[in-house]
């Protein structure tokens, strides 16, 4: 018969075993779900190890221009259809609102593709100049194109990559407000990865800043991109209200202009009435 120190040991064994096998069970989830996630983000683009020639140009970005910033939300399950069949424009406006009152202006076209649904406006050459998509997993992603750089040429006679800071996050808040709605009407299911990427960024600089703040070619001091690309990443359990959606997008325009050398703060008017905030730019 077992002395009571061996039923004891043995126990505690048997708890133990528990517990790591818990632990391994919650490692495996969340390993599955960065699988899941690891895997769409290839298929864009959107990896620490894609190509620098090849970054956020994957997916629906083969039929556009090249990528300036591009935005993207993973729901929790890619693989499911939580959106279902309908006439394009019932799932995509023809112009986005976001929360200020203030809108995007409209698409050319709104179609389905054969991830879901697109809005789009053609470019030269038939490529599209920029777009909006809601996918069959009820996520969201903006490619911003056109609207969200180009190159300028300074007084110099030098040529510089510029990339629109306020117009990103206009359209990042439109996108996150899309992406609210979609949640809403259809229960998409969390966690939800967000992704703002920006393509070719090594010597590019940050216009259309704030109230206050000196634009490219007004200041000899204007700090520079230092990185080949750019790609932020913020995981959330759950999908947040309309706020909580407006704190996430002045977030990643605060780590934009960080990865760019700025302050942090450049998004946000430095003088006048909204001193200290965000003012959209149209």
């Amino acid at each position: 018969m077992p002395s009571a120190l061996s039923v004891l040991m043995s126990r505690l064994l048997s708890a133990r075993k528990a517990h790591a096998a818990d632990q391994e069970c919650e490692r495996t989830v969340d390993d599955t779900q960065e699988m899941c996630w690891e895997h769409e983000q290839s298929a864009l683009g959107m990896t620490r190890t894609t190509p620098d020639k090849e970054f956020a140009a994957g997916g629906l970005a083969t039929l556009a221009v090249q990528p300036t910033i591009r935005v993207v939300v993973l729901p929790g399950r890619p693989a499911a259809q939580a959106v279902p069949a309908e006439k394009p424009d019932a799932i995509i406006p023809r112009a986005l609102a976001v929360p200020s009152g203030g809108s995007q202006p409209p698409h050319g076209r709104v179609r389905g593709t054969s991830s879901g649904y697109v809005g789009f406006t053609v470019a030269d050459a038939g490529q599209w100049m920029s777009f909006y998509a809601v996918h069959w997993h009820g996520g969201v992603e903006a490619f911003l194109g056109r609207s969200g750089g180009r190159e300028w040429e300074q007084r110099s006679g030098d040529r510089v990559r510029v990339f629109y800071l306020r117009k990103c996050l206009n359209w990042t808040l439109a996108a996150f407000e899309l992406q609210r709605q979609i949640v809403d009407r259809y229960h998409v299911a969390g966690p939800f990865r967000v992704i703002l990427a920006a393509a070719d960024t090594a010597g590019a600089v940050l216009g259309n800043l704030g109230a206050g703040w000196p634009e490219p070619g007004q200041d000899f001091d204007t700090p520079v991109a230092i990185e080949p690309r750019v790609l932020l990443m913020e995981d959330l359990d759950e999908w947040p209200d309309q706020q909580e959606t407006e704190r996430l997008t002045l977030r990643l325009g605060a780590r934009l202009d960080l990865t760019f050398g700025g302050s942090g703060d450049r998004h946000l008017d430095r003088l006048g009435e909204l001193a200290g905030r965000f003012n959209p730019e149209w």
